[in-house]
């Protein structure tokens, strides 16, 4: 949580390609502390300093890649986070095999160096640049990244600054949450965060052999079914690309979220349906529903939350919105994982599955009514959308004198 309200502040002054540098800096010395440690408490200060770094690109990755990105490619980009975050931890879980933990930690170095050096390479967000009313700068950097075919994104984009720089007041904290722009978008990615976490993505990572064992019952190895779960959620990750490239946002969520909220109902039916003597454990009839569950989280809920975390905020609160958000989040993190062992014990995993199921059909019919479609729109249509305003590009002025504020 230091890091996700720390960002937003950095991100705002300094601008998102220098306050990526504060983002590199904390995990490197995390890492170098576990190269050197020599007790515990080396490792728990690794840690807090790695815990730092992690709060802090939660919010800045979104930003940057919904502001550097063309909205045609916009959610293929976002979701190359799940990606990214999953072939992570199979690169580090490959290398502990391989070496000792202390080389690994010396490996894993080198892409904070690779960050490093890409960092000084990329341009300034042509999206902040004009939040300042630097539109020369914005014009340039916008063009170096999207080239010359996406100018009327660029007019919108300057034009929306324009006006709001010429109406800019100070808000206080509390007249922005009020805003039907920033407590929207706050809610919604609110609910397809909670969907996220009670679809049961995070809780089989860390709790898997348990869930399993308790789902398909005592004589199967766990191990071996988590292991080829982890393998259908990296490949389903990259499949999960060409799935927001191609369809629409709504499409993905809703048909992703329903087919989890299905798997989470015939969990607790076998399992009631077993308990009670109807049946017995057909071990197959698990290991399809926990491979379908996994498949539809990985597959569109874990690469929605990033999509719509990177999109459906007004950039004057965008780095504020997304870190409020993250902060919520993290405290579902907490309360969802910490609670697991004392819901088994006392409702059985059926009753946890069950429990999951009411609330994530609560989400979806919010979701349902409060979230708009994204897919193709520029961040600045998005956010006139939730304003309540339609603009065509025709009533922008052109450039050339939108440079004359600069």
């Amino acid at each position: 949580m230091v890091g996700n309200f720390t960002m937003p502040i950095l991100m705002g002054k300094l601008g998102r390609k220098n306050s990526h540098f504060f983002v590199i800096i904390p995990v490197t010395v995390g890492w170098l502390l576990i190269v050197f440690a020599s007790n515990v408490e080396m490792l728990l200060a690794a840690r807090i300093m790695q815990g730092i770094s992690f709060g802090q690109v939660v919010p800045i990755r979104a930003v940057m890649i919904g502001e550097y990105t063309s909205p045609n490619n916009r959610g293929a980009f976002l979701s190359m986070n799940a990606v990214a975050q999953i072939s992570g931890i199979f690169v580090v879980h490959l290398l502990g095999y391989l070496v000792s933990w202390k080389t690994t930690a010396a490996i894993c170095i080198l892409f904070s160096v690779i960050s490093f050096v890409m960092t000084f390479i990329i341009p300034e967000s042509p999206s902040w640049l004009a939040s300042k009313g630097r539109y020369e700068e914005s014009k340039k950097y916008f063009e170096w990244l999207r080239g010359l075919n996406e100018n009327d994104e660029l007019i919108e984009l300057i034009q929306a600054r324009k006006d709001y720089r010429e109406n800019e007041n100070r808000s206080s904290f509390k007249e922005i949450i009020c805003k039907v722009e920033f407590y929207k978008p706050i809610i919604i990615t609110l609910h397809i965060s909670l969907l996220g976490y009670m679809s049961g993505g995070m809780i089989i990572a860390v709790y898997g052999p348990t869930i399993i064992s308790e789902v398909m019952g005592t004589g199967v190895d766990p191990q071996f079914w988590l292991v080829s779960i982890d393998i259908l959620r990296i490949l389903t990750s990259f499949f999960a690309v060409y799935v927001m490239k191609k369809f629409n946002r709504r499409t993905v969520t809703f048909s992703s979220v329903g087919l989890c909220l299905a798997m989470h109902v015939a969990v607790v039916i076998y399992i009631w349906l077993v308990k009670i003597g109807v049946m017995w454990h057909v071990y197959w009839i698990p290991v399809v529903l926990l491979h379908l569950q996994c498949f539809s989280i990985s597959a569109g809920i874990v690469p929605i939350i990033t999509v719509i975390a990177g999109e459906v905020f007004p950039l004057a609160y965008r780095s504020l919105g997304i870190s409020v958000s993250t902060a919520i989040a993290t405290a579902f993190h907490f309360v969802i994982l910490k609670t697991f062992p004392y819901l088994v014990t006392m409702v059985g995993i059926e009753g946890v599955y069950g429990i999951n199921a009411v609330v994530i059909c609560y989400c979806m019919i919010v979701c349902w009514f409060m979230m708009p479609e994204t897919k193709g729109r520029t961040l600045q249509q998005i956010e006139d959308r939730f304003k309540g305003i339609e603009k065509t590009v025709e009533e922008a002025q052109p450039l050339s004198e939108l440079a004359k504020y600069s």
